[in-house]
């Protein structure tokens, strides 16, 4: 190995001494050591068949680099050295190919080939626990990022903290660990890992906080274990949940309104899972894509009776609904990017989705496909309601649009994916916010007739979007613009009061 940097030590130079091997020489040295050198290795073969002894096999020299300088390698080759016989002729390698050189010699004198590593990435390849990560925006393989992390193992593991009955929001650092279980000797990168996740705003008296962690980068298999609270400064005084010497051992308890089971400890092993098969307490992954068909289903069902009862035709307003859900998608998309600055690009937002599938419905009123446009409207805009409601819930279970932890006792226990704790139902009530919006549409509409009904669609959805600004203020992620809930509100009012006059005086 070159002279370099070394376990952050002084420079040294680790020359392998190997009975039997020629090693490259400087020009510099003395023919008398060659001779010497060629002498001892004629008499050691004749004596034990080339076979090194065994006690001077594999030694090696430590000398300071500034001593001993290691042999001049051309530029464009590479030497290979062969284990003790000196029979075979050094190859020549191409420039930038790792060169193998033999490991100290064991006490049975067989050798082994191990690359060497380069002058200065000693440290580096020393790391444990890190595997080397994918290039940006591609997997290990190349594939795309989201698919990578979609077919990616990892570990989720859960710690549950009793934050205790009285005083301020604090913070919370629990440290992860763990080593794979089939891992023998050192281990290697991927082996182990050490992760810190830090939790700030838990509020006492809001019950058991579950703090999950996502450990990424790991060899997949059975790994054990551990996880322990941190003291940093600032941090609150917490302790596990269960506290130490309640309920009997091994007891499972579960939190309320909602039965999320809490373990009796922490379990000492876990296997690797794909993110869509992972468990985090309080999050039920399946639920959420089922209900947010349903409630599209539900809202087009509801649509066509709508048209069916007032005599027009279902083909043609059904295509274009689907085309409004399928542009409300890319809506909801595109808005969530920009509320984020698009640093994110992992959620919806469905407000997003509201005016998308509002554009194209309005679009489609103007446009006039056979059909008036009061009854276009009439028919869309309750089911446009009714659905998103029921869609809503997959939120809830999803761990989406979480509302801030609170100590009240409407508050129900619910998870972002990361902390579980006993929160403000947003997602619940922007749910029952639009189904009661939406079946006071409905019986508008199926009192007045579809043709006259035109205005109450357009205040269904200002209404909706007037009262949700108030319960994203219960939401616990920050707002990106300050005035963005005050301006909305304000638009929402105005559309709101302008389609109940047209309404009246039609």
């Amino acid at each position: 190995m070159a002279a370099g940097s070394w376990g952050g030590s002084p420079e040294y130079s680790l020359q392998p001494v190997l009975e039997g091997t020629r090693l490259p020489q400087s020009k510099k040295r003395s023919s008398q050591r060659k001779a010497g050198a060629a002498k001892n290795a004629r008499s050691r073969q004749r004596a034990g068949g080339g076979a090194a002894g065994p006690a001077k096999a594999g030694t090696a020299k430590l000398a300071p680099a500034s001593k001993v300088s290691p042999a001049p390698v051309p530029a464009n080759t590479a030497p290979v050295q062969e284990a003790a016989t000196g029979s075979r002729p050094a190859k020549k390698l191409p420039a930038g190919r790792r060169t193998q050189v033999p490991s100290p010699v064991a006490a049975g004198g067989s050798a082994s080939l191990t690359p060497a590593r380069p002058a200065g990435k000693v440290a580096a390849d020393a790391s444990v626990g890190q595997a080397p990560g994918p290039p940006p925006g591609s997997g290990t393989d190349g594939s795309p990022a989201w698919a990578a992390k979609a077919l990616e193992e990892l570990l989720m593991l859960t710690y549950w903290i009793d934050p205790g009955e009285d005083g301020d929001p604090f913070t919370a650092t629990v440290r992860f660990a763990g080593r794979r279980a089939a891992a023998a000797g050192r281990p290697q990168p991927g082996d182990t890992f050490s992760q810190e996740e830090t939790v700030s705003g838990i509020v006492p008296g809001s019950g058991p906080v579950a703090v999950t962690a996502e450990i990424h980068g790991i060899t997949p298999g059975e790994w054990n274990v551990t996880a322990q609270p941190v003291r940093r400064p600032g941090n609150g005084r917490f302790r596990p949940y269960p506290p130490p010497g309640t309920g009997a051992p091994g007891e499972s308890r579960v939190t309320r309104p909602r039965r999320v089971k809490v373990p009796a400890h922490f379990p000492p092993t876990a296997r690797t899972r794909r993110l869509v098969t992972t468990k985090v307490a309080g999050i039920v992954r399946p639920a959420c894509a089922p209900l947010v068909s349903l409630g599209a289903l539900a809202g087009l069902g509801l649509e066509a009776l709508l048209l069916h009862g007032g005599h027009y035709a279902l083909y043609t307003p059904l295509m274009y609904s689907l085309a409004a859900v399928a542009v409300g998608a890319i809506g909801g998309k595109a808005w969530y990017v920009v509320v984020h600055g698009g640093r994110k690009f992992d959620g919806w937002c469905i407000q997003g989705f509201v005016a998308g599938a509002a554009v194209v419905i309005g679009a489609v009123a103007v446009a006039g496909p056979g059909i008036p446009a009061g009854a276009i409207l009439s028919a869309a805009a309750p089911a446009l309601l009714i659905g998103m409601a029921v869609g809503r819930l997959g939120c809830f279970w999803a761990g989406c649009c979480t509302g801030r932890p609170t100590t009240s006792r409407w508050g129900i226990w619910s998870s972002d994916r990361r902390v579980g704790c006993r929160r403000e139902p947003a997602q619940l009530l922007e749910a029952l916010s639009a189904l009661i919006i939406g079946v006071a549409v409905l019986a508008a509409v199926l009192l007045a007739g579809l043709g006259r009904s035109g205005p109450l669609a357009v205040t269904g959805l200002a209404a909706y979007t007037f009262v949700r600004q108030f319960i994203i203020g219960l939401r616990a992620e920050p707002r990106q613009w300050k005035y963005g809930r005050r301006v909305t509100a304000a638009v929402a009012a105005v559309a709101l009061i302008a389609s109940v006059v047209l309404f009246a005086v039609g």
